[in-house]
C-alpha cells in the first residue's frame, strides 16, 4: 500500500512515472567493474494537492553519511544578487537563520548587507566548516526541534528565516515547516527557493529527477503547502537557474485555508502528460542517435554531474554514447555510475576526424559558454543537443536530421 502524501496526508496518490532501479548519481566509480547498489526511482502524484513525490526515498543515512566534500560551492549562482535584493526590500532585519547554509556564501552576503546576527544550520561538516571560516555562527545538525530550541535559547526568535535548495530534499515536510514557524517571529519574513519542476513537466525532462529530491514543487503546490502552515506568499520570482528555480517571500498570516484551485488542477494535468512526453523524447532521441552513429558520428555526453547521470540512466541511453567529458579534474579518469561511461577531459574532442554529437547535460545558463568553449578548442564538426529544460527538448532534435548535411 502506498504511503500518504507528505504534503496533505491524502491517500489519493497514483504512480506517475517509473525510472527503474538506479545508482546514486553523485557517486562516481573508480573502476568500470566496481560494485554499486541501485534503488527504485519512481515518481507519484497526489491527486488532491498536486505534489509530485518519491514515496519511498533512500534512507538519508545512506545518501548523506560520511561527508567528505562540499557538494556545490563551485557552482555559479547568477541569480544570487537578485535574491539578496529581493530579501532586503522586505527589511530591515536584525537577525537571520538559514536552514542548510552550505558553505555560507548566501549568509555571508546577508551579513555584509548589514544584518548583525547571521546563524546557519548545516549537517555537512565540510560545508559548515567553510561557512564558519567566513565568520558565521553555524550549528552542525539536521533541522529538528532540538536544534531549534538550542538556537532560540542562544539567539531568540528571528526576523528572517532563509532556506535555499533544501526543502526538495526533506522527507518530513511537516517537521520542516514547524521548525520554520518555531524560529520565525510573528511579523517575520520567510525566504524559500527550490527547483521549479514545471519546466521539466513541460519539456519531458528527466534530468531533474534525482534520488536526493523527494518532492518536486511548482508554484501553486508550494503556495498550498505554505498556506497549510499559516504562511502567505507575497512575492514570487523565477530564474533560469539549473532546470528552473522558484523563489518566494512569505509571511505568517492567520486564517489561511489551503484549497485545490484551478492552478493545482493544471499542474495535475501536466503531471499526467509527463510520462508520455518523456517517452516520446526518449524514442526520438534514440532513433536520431542510431542514425548519426550509422553516419559515422561520435556521440559524447558533456557534463557528468547529477543531470547527466540521471538522464543517461533514466532514459537508458548508455549504449548509444561513446564516452563522457567533464572539465572538473577530480572527475576525470573515473566512470559514471550506472551507465559506467569513461570520463575524459574535453581536450579529447579534438582527436579524430569524425563529426561529434555533443549531448549537453549542463545547466541552462552554462550551455552557451560550453558551446563557445568547445567550438573554439575543437576543429571537428560539432552538433550540440540539450538534454535539460527549459528548452524544448523534442524540437531541439531537428538539428540531428542528418549530420552529413551539416558542415559544422
Amino acid at each position: 500500500m502506498n504511503k500518504p502524501c507528505r504534503l496533505c496526508n491524502s491517500k489519493s496518490i497514483e504512480p506517475m512515472i517509473d525510472f527503474g532501479a538506479r545508482p546514486i548519481a553523485h557517486r562516481l566509480l573508480e573502476d568500470p567493474d566496481e560494485q554499486e547498489n541501485t534503488y527504485p526511482m519512481e515518481l507519484h502524484l497526489c491527486l488532491d494537492c498536486g505534489l509530485i513525490q518519491v514515496l519511498n526515498p533512500i534512507d538519508p543515512e545512506i545518501l548523506y553519511t560520511d561527508f567528505n566534500y562540499n557538494f556545490s560551492a563551485w557552482k555559479p549562482e547568477p541569480h544570487l544578487e537578485d535574491e539578496i535584493n529581493m530579501i532586503l526590500t522586505e527589511g530591515p532585519f536584525s537577525n537571520v537563520v538559514e536552514f542548510g547554509c552550505n558553505d555560507g556564501t548566501f549568509l555571508k552576503n546577508l551579513k555584509d548587507s548589514g544584518i548583525a546576527t547571521c546563524v546557519g544550520i548545516e549537517p555537512n561538516p565540510v560545508s559548515g566548516g567553510m561557512a564558519k571560516d567566513k565568520g558565521l555562527q553555524v550549528y552542525q545538525s539536521w533541522v529538528n526541534t532540538d536544534i531549534c530550541n538550542e538556537i532560540i535559547k542562544n539567539h531568540g526568535l528571528f526576523d528572517l528565516v532563509v532556506s535555499r535548495q533544501v526543502i526538495e530534499h526533506i522527507p518530513d515536510l511537516e517537521n520542516f515547516l514547524l521548525c520554520i514557524k518555531k524560529l520565525l517571529k510573528t511579523d517575520g519574513v520567510l525566504f524559500l527557493d527550490m527547483p521549479d519542476f514545471e519546466p521539466s513537466l513541460l519539456a519531458g525532462d528527466c534530468s531533474a529527477v534525482w534520488e536526493e529530491h523527494v518532492s518536486y514543487f511548482t508554484e501553486p503546490v508550494l503556495e498550498n503547502l505554505l498556506a497549510r502552515h499559516g504562511l502567505k506568499i507575497s512575492e514570487v520570482r523565477k530564474y533560469d537557474f539549473s532546470s528552473g528555480c522558484l523563489a518566494v517571500i512569505a509571511r505568517p498570516k492567520d486564517g489561511l485555508i489551503a484549497s485545490k484551485n484551478t492552478e493545482i488542477a493544471r499542474i495535475i494535468n501536466l503531471a499526467n502528460s509527463y510520462k508520455a512526453i518523456v517517452h516520446e523524447f526518449e524514442q526520438k532521441l534514440r532513433d536520431k542517435l542510431c542514425n548519426v552513429r550509422k553516419e559515422g558520428a561520435e556521440v559524447v555526453l558533456y557534463g557528468v554531474g547529477v543531470r547527466g547521470c540521471c538522464t543517461l540512466n533514466g532514459l537508458t541511453l548508455s549504449d548509444l554514447v561513446d564516452y563522457a567529458v567533464d572539465d572538473q579534474p577530480e572527475r576525470q579518469g573515473k566512470f559514471m555510475p550506472g551507465c559506467r561511461l569513461a570520463i575524459r577531459p574535453s581536450s579529447v574532442l579534438n582527436s579524430g576526424k569524425n563529426p561529434i554529437v555533443c549531448l549537453l547535460a549542463v545547466n541552462n545558463e552554462n550551455e552557451d559558454k560550453v558551446e563557445i568553449k568547445v567550438r573554439k578548442d575543437t576543429s571537428r564538426s560539432l552538433t550540440f543537443i540539450t538534454l535539460c529544460s527549459p528548452k524544448n527538448l523534442i524540437n531541439n532534435l531537428a538539428k540531428l536530421s542528418s549530420i552529413r548535411e551539416q558542415g559544422s
